[in-house]
């Protein structure tokens, strides 16, 4: 993580065929946080992680949870 970000925590991964652009897209286009604050992206099987700008998170995670990225139900949280 870098200065001034948080990591999010979101329970769908490469299992799911996602992509870090199918993430930046959706964050981005649900939120009107610009791709450019939205940091770096982990994507393991089942989870991924991204890390986004800390004054953007709580909108984030306000707008994403329950919502859906390619057709999955989305869960994101702070990570631990």
């Amino acid at each position: 993580g870098r200065a001034g970000q948080v990591r999010l925590f979101l329970n769908i991964g490469r299992n799911q065929k996602i992509r870090p652009g199918d993430i930046v897209g959706a964050i981005a286009g649900e939120t009107g946080v610009p791709g450019g604050r939205i940091g770096e992206i982990e994507i393991k099987d089942k989870h991924s992680y991204v890390y986004v700008d800390s004054r953007d998170a709580e909108v984030i995670l306000a707008t994403m949870s329950g919502n859906s990225i390619k057709g999955f139900r989305v869960n994101m949280e702070m990570s631990k």
